[in-house]
């Protein structure tokens, strides 16, 4: 994909890897989600919301972002993200205290 699309997904800040979770399907029966991990390369300048709070190993946000998603690969720390997303613009932002249990 080399066009630039709208994503939707949870970026998950954790002092080891972040990382941009987004549901791709289903899967098991259609009871669980089926998910992609990628690599966001956030636009300079941008900041998180209440970044100068952080709370525990992990913090969530669901975002609606505008980017390029590159090809797949092995990215990030020991290759846990399958693709680079390279984001324009941060459209939508919000922490939340409920990502999905795979993310």
């Amino acid at each position: 994909m080399n066009e630039e699309t709208t994503i939707t997904g949870v970026y998950v800040a954790h002092w080891e890897v972040g990382r941009f979770v987004v549901e791709t399907g289903r899967r098991f029966f259609g009871l669980l989600p089926r998910v992609e991990k990628w690599q966001p390369i956030f636009p300079a300048g941008f900041r998180l919301p209440n970044s100068e709070n952080p709370r525990g190993p992990a913090r969530y946000f669901k975002m609606t972002v505008r980017g390029t998603l590159g090809p797949k690969g092995h990215f990030a720390h020991l290759g846990i993200c399958t693709r680079q997303l390279t984001i324009s613009e941060v459209v939508s932002c919000e922490e939340t205290d409920r990502p999905r249990e795979t993310w």
